[in-house]
Parts: structure tokens; C-alpha cells; sequence
């Protein structure tokens, strides 16, 4: 029986059970952050919203909404499931999707390329290499992780799924 998990906007799951598929949808300049540790067929996603909190006055939010604290925290959630405590990323690839610039004005702010160089800046503090990337262009997207098969599907509006 497949579960399907939907990660809401600042959310995060984590899973290595083959019956469960991550989901996030309308990721415009959001970005989906995907941890896998092939080895041990875990997988991890967090639908990151901002680069990091100093860039946002307003309400508190949780620690998978910014760049800077979802990638230690979704990093710290994979190796809890995968059992891996040793040498820094351990296996562990990156996959990053999402970043548009789906707001058709001119927008001085950037704030998909900004999320994505915050993700890269400390993915690579933790060591962990980014494998592929469906990023910036100007359409929203939908990303769902199949946990048995270790694939990852993209769904743009108007277009197929695609396998990243």
C-alpha cells in the first residue's frame, strides 16, 4: 500500500520505508531540498522558504524554512534514519529543485537564487555533494520521491512528469 507524505511549505519527512512517497507542491521560489543515502535507501525532503532568518522579521518559523537550518536539520534527520553516524555526508547526495522566478515583475530581490546559494553554501559546509538540479527558469513545480525506487519526479504546468 503506498502512504503518501505531503511536505507542506517550511515542512520536512524523512523516510526509508519502500511503501511511502514524499511530496511538495508549488515550488516556485521555494526550493525542495532532497537528501538520499542510496545505501540505505533513505530518503529526505524540506520545502525551504527563505535563505535565512535574518532576512525575515516577521513570524517564527520552524527550522526547515530557512536555507540556513534545514540543511543541518533534513542532514541530522537522514543520518538518524539511515543509521549512519561516521565521517561527514557518509554517502549522503544532494538534489535540489525549485528556485523560479515565477513573480513577473521586476523583482530586485532574487529570493530563489538567494535560497539556492544559502542551500549550496551549506551543503557544502556539511560535505554533502549536490548530484542534480532542476533550478531557476520561471515555472512552479511539484517534486515527489519514491522511496522503493530512489526516483525522483518533477511536474511542471502543461508538461510531463519528468524523472530528475
Amino acid at each position: 500500500m503506498v502512504n503518501l507524505k505531503i511536505v507542506g511549505i517550511g515542512g520536512w519527512a524523512v523516510s526509508n520505508n519502500n511503501d511511502d512517497i514524499l511530496r511538495t507542491y508549488a515550488l516556485g521560489s521555494c526550493v525542495a531540498l532532497i537528501l538520499h543515502h542510496p545505501m540505505t535507501k533513505t530518503m529526505g525532503l524540506v520545502h525551504i522558504v527563505l535563505p535565512d532568518p535574518l532576512c525575515h522579521t516577521g513570524k517564527k518559523h520552524g527550522d526547515g524554512y530557512y536555507a540556513a537550518t534545514a540543511v543541518p536539520l533534513l542532514h541530522k534527520e537522514i543520518h538518524a534514519a539511515a543509521g549512519c553516524y561516521s565521517a561527514p555526508g557518509s554517502g549522503i547526495v544532494a538534489k535540489l529543485v525549485g528556485g523560479a522566478a515565477v513573480i513577473k515583475i521586476k523583482n530586485p530581490f532574487h529570493i530563489g537564487e538567494r535560497i539556492l546559494q544559502a542551500t549550496h553554501q551549506a551543503l557544502h559546509r556539511l560535505h554533502i555533494p549536490v548530484a542534480q538540479e532542476d533550478t531557476g527558469g520561471s515555472v512552479s513545480r511539484t517534486v515527489s520521491l519514491c522511496i522503493e525506487s530512489g526516483d525522483i519526479l518533477v511536474k511542471s504546468p502543461g508538461t510531463q512528469e519528468k524523472r530528475l
